[in-house]
């Protein structure tokens, strides 16, 4: 199943970290060779903010006390007079709480602005992708493949006598069918597959880097996976499936799902509850693979 939240540590932490000290050794040298008059404070919040944008709260964490503790050290070394011995100190402290304030605040901006993010990604009830999400994410899988030269499996489904459920069990029943789909599905593909809500009771499939063969076997997975847990809950539903194999990729989604779209139709026009995969461009001598009606 696609992992939805984006990863914004995308460097080491010991690299980030590694960064940030030397921001703060160029800061402390530098409030040293100026003297006491010249204020540095803001500038300090460059590493610290950095850090933890970057590598998280923890690290940001260590950034700011090391801010703290440089800037005691410029203080202490430049010959700054205070009228108490602990005032340098004091302040220090107070330097930390601001830093790791700022810190707290950032980390938590932070998350919220990723949370926020996910749910833009996501279908509300199923938690399966929106469609904008799945057709970028679909997107730059397709370019990607076709640099790679893979082939890539889309596929279209719809579930059979839906509307029948919302008629005599009620929408929560519709409701509570459509996430057991979606969450099914989900725990029969792989990480790097995805699916997405495209409307209704319609889904959509895609199987980057996946030739006819590895494809079938996940079709089939889902599908069993799927019908099975509709007889458990005595739900009078089935799946119409079109899947197509593209070994010479568009430069876009947009036709792909098409021609997925058109073979499920051509399994509904059939009597529905079934299966049919395709290749594409079609291969002499792979026939069209269709499930038997159950």
């Amino acid at each position: 199943m696609f992992e939805w939240q984006e990863n914004h540590k995308k460097y080491p932490v010991w690299a980030v970290l590694a960064v940030g000290i030397l921001i703060v050794g160029f800061l402390v040298i530098t409030d040293y060779l100026t003297g006491p008059e010249l204020s540095f404070s803001i500038f300090y919040l460059i590493p610290i903010s950095m850090v933890t944008l970057t590598a998280g709260r923890w690290p940001g964490l260590l950034i700011s006390a090391a801010s703290a503790i440089a800037w005691l050290i410029a203080d202490i070394i430049s010959g700054a007079h205070y009228s108490k011995l602990l005032i340098p100190y004091w302040n220090a402290i107070v330097r930390l709480g601001y830093f790791s304030l700022h810190t707290y605040l950032l980390s938590i901006l932070l998350k919220t602005i990723e949370r926020e993010k996910a749910m833009a990604m996501r279908d509300p009830l199923t938690n399966a992708a929106n469609w904008r999400f799945f057709e970028d994410f679909a997107n730059r899988e397709i370019q990607r493949d076709r640099r790679d030269k893979r082939s890539i499996t889309i596929v279209y489904f719809d579930l059979d006598n839906f509307k029948s459920v919302n008629d005599t069990l009620g929408h929560d029943v519709g409701d509570e069918l459509l996430r057991t789909v979606s969450e099914i599905t989900q725990g029969s593909l792989r990480p790097s597959d995805m699916l997405a809500r495209v409307g209704g009771d319609e889904f959509a499939l895609l199987l980057p880097s996946t030739d006819f063969s590895g494809a079938e076997a996940v079709l089939k997975r889902v599908r069993d996976n799927v019908l099975n847990e509709m007889k458990a809950h005595g739900w009078p539903v089935t799946m119409s499936m079109g899947a197509v194999t593209f070994s010479t990729l568009p430069s876009t989604v947009g036709p792909m799902l098409k021609h997925a779209d058109e073979v499920m139709y051509a399994v509904k026009r059939g009597g529905k509850n079934n299966l049919i995969h395709e290749q594409w461009p079609p291969v002499q001598g792979n026939e069209t693979a269709g499930d038997k009606k159950e």
